[in-house]
């Protein structure tokens, strides 16, 4: 079994012994040096260039280096062989605290603070009322899921929508198209953690930045494509929108020149908000490998059409 490591943001030296020591045998092959395109069985990757997978003949599975798959089915010339992602513990323990750090510092007048010790004022501003800052999630998958209950734990009113319906202790689920305005309405703090598909993109527009209350909060640490970034840009500009603490960019890096780098109400982070752990990623890796291997059922396969 030969395995191709397709990645330019890790470092395959740390997968390959990660892999390896799981693994005793496994033939790993860390592309551009792929050796014969024949003898590649399955490909973990992250980003590849488009139409490179379809190089290996013989590639019977691919799994995306991470929890997301939008980055594999935008290649038109992806190869017709199942699709698995990686579902994390870490990732989603680590963009959980990435939303209840946004949200907090929201909540607690940072920004104020931090303005006013560039300003070396001394000033306290009202207290904030926990209660009274409803935080909407856009998403209610493991990652969404986890960080409700993290919010809710915090003391804060939590929304959630999603694709179909679900349920959550503690938490106001809404759904479908009907349930997409009601959420809007009533969060004080907007949080995207969509998969992106075609249903999905661009669901951050002028229309949604309108129907939220004067003075909310977006946060988007799920994919760039969700974002009409201008239409924030401008929401930001006539005050409606509050602020907003951004992960994820149409563009990535973030060209020099985009006005997110210097927009006083703009918070930029570079992807951070959950990184693919290979300790805790690497044995659902290799338990897919010996399911193929077997023809057993692969652990969180995709679903093309769903994009997830």
């Amino acid at each position: 079994m030969a395995l191709l490591f397709l990645s330019i943001n890790d470092d395959p030296g740390v997968w390959t012994r990660t892999l390896s020591a799981l693994m005793p045998g496994l033939d790993i092959r860390v592309w551009p040096e792929t050796g014969p395109a024949a003898d590649i069985d399955v490909a973990l990757a992250w980003k590849p260039p488009p139409g490179e997978l379809r190089r290996f003949p013989q590639l019977k599975l691919i799994i995306s280096l991470g929890m997301g798959v939008d980055h594999l089915l935008q290649d038109p010339a992806l190869p017709s062989v199942p699709l698995a992602r990686i579902v994390d513990p870490g990732i989603i323990t680590q963009m959980a605290e990435y939303v209840c750090l946004a949200v907090l510092h929201y909540h607690r007048h940072i920004d104020d603070y931090e303005r006013q010790q560039r300003e070396r004022r001394w000033r306290r501003l009202p207290p904030a009322e926990t209660a009274r800052r409803t935080v909407g999630l856009l998403g209610l998958g493991a990652i969404g899921s986890h960080t409700a209950r993290q919010l809710t734990a915090l003391g804060f009113p939590v929304l959630a929508w999603s694709r179909s319906s679900k349920t959550l202790a503690g938490v106001d689920c809404f759904h479908g198209p009907e349930g997409f305005e009601p959420l809007l309405r009533r969060s004080t703090v907007l949080v995207c953690l969509l998969p992106l598909t075609g249903e999905t993109k661009g669901i951050i527009d002028a229309v949604t930045l309108a129907l939220l209350p004067v003075g909310a909060y977006v946060v988007n640490c799920a994919r760039g494509g969700h974002l009409v970034e201008q239409d924030l840009l401008a929401a930001l500009d006539r005050g409606h929108i509050a602020g907003a603490t951004l992960d994820v960019f149409q563009r990535e890096p973030l060209p020099a020149e985009h006005p997110f780098w210097t927009h006083p109400k703009v918070r930029v982070t570079p992807h951070i908000a959950g990184i693919t752990n290979p300790g805790t990623t690497a044995p659902q890796i290799v338990e897919n490998i010996r399911r193929l291997s077997e023809g057993l059922p692969l652990l969180n396969p995709v679903d093309r059409v769903r994009g997830y």
